[in-house]
């Protein structure tokens, strides 16, 4: 699981969630569950994010996150929300649009950004239509 410095930036935790979707779209969906930390009571699995990925639209066994999406009237969202320190560890928040085959869909992952004592961990929350 990747950790980032106390001082990432929003560019900085957009770029993660983009390394993040570059594994969904090698398919390699172990490597993408390993590359979060997960909030447990959505008991996220490889084969989970595999099932919703596929499930999604069309359901289609060949559908794919694609990094990249051909330019339409709908554009990706990639959003970093930060809050004030509130006593928990967490800090903010990434909402990030999933393309599917290279168009842009209301597929959206969410993460929770937490600071502890080594930096940011970013916690995949959920996978599901917006």
């Amino acid at each position: 699981m990747a950790h980032l410095p106390a001082s990432a930036s929003d560019e900085d935790l957009i770029h993660f969630a983009d390394e993040w979707a570059s594994l969904l779209e090698a398919e390699d969906y172990a490597a993408a569950f390993a590359f979060t930390a997960h909030e447990p009571s959505m008991s996220w699995t490889p084969e989970l994010i595999r099932e919703v990925i596929k499930s999604y639209g069309e359901c289609s066994a060949s559908q794919k996150v694609t990094l990249h999406s051909k330019p339409t009237d709908i554009s990706q969202r990639k959003e970093v929300s930060r809050w004030h320190e509130d006593g928990s560890s967490g800090i903010g928040e990434i909402w990030y649009d999933l393309n599917i085959d290279g168009h842009a869909s209301d597929l959206t992952a969410t993460f929770h950004v937490e600071q502890g004592a080594d930096g940011l961990t970013v916690r995949l929350n959920d996978i599901h239509v917006m």
